[in-house]
């Protein structure tokens, strides 16, 4: 079975501030399973995770972007 990663880059507006930024999904499809992830912030109050900002570089730079929704008539 193959694994594939991919990723949906969008733009939304932020609800407090109006300002318009960019968001990045990640999905990872197994067969004909496709299955959102999020990599996760192992940071707390006293303590910041500076992998973080790597690890959603890592899965930026290795996933493909994700094809567009086929639809059937």
């Amino acid at each position: 079975m193959e694994v594939k990663l991919f990723k949906e880059k969008g733009k939304y507006n932020d609800k407090k501030t109006g300002e318009e930024k960019t968001y990045t999904n990640f999905f990872v499809q197994c067969g004909d399973k496709r299955i959102a992830i999020e990599p996760k912030y192992f940071g707390t109050d006293d303590k910041l995770d500076k992998a973080y900002s790597g690890r959603k570089q890592v899965l930026d730079a290795f996933a493909e972007a994700l094809p567009e929704k086929v639809t059937t008539v």
